[in-house]
C-alpha cells in the first residue's frame, strides 16, 4: 500500500509542476485570472503531494 501512495504522490507532484508551468505560460498571454487559477491549483496539488510523502508520527 505504501508504494501505491508513493506513486500517487509523485504523480501529484508532476501535475503540480505542470500547473505551475501552465500558469507561467498563461501569465505570458496576459490572462491574470487564468494564471492565478493555475497557480492555486499547483499550490493545492503540491500541498497534497507533500502531505502524502510526509511520514506520519506514531500516536
Amino acid at each position: 500500500m505504501g508504494s501505491v501512495l508513493d506513486i500517487l504522490a509523485l504523480v501529484l507532484l508532476v501535475v503540480a509542476i505542470g500547473a505551475f508551468v501552465l500558469g507561467i505560460y498563461v501569465m505570458g498571454n496576459r490572462d491574470d485570472i487564468g494564471a492565478l487559477f493555475c497557480f492555486a491549483c499547483g499550490a493545492v496539488l503540491l500541498r497534497s503531494s507533500v502531505d502524502l510523502l510526509r511520514p506520519r508520527s506514531a500516536g
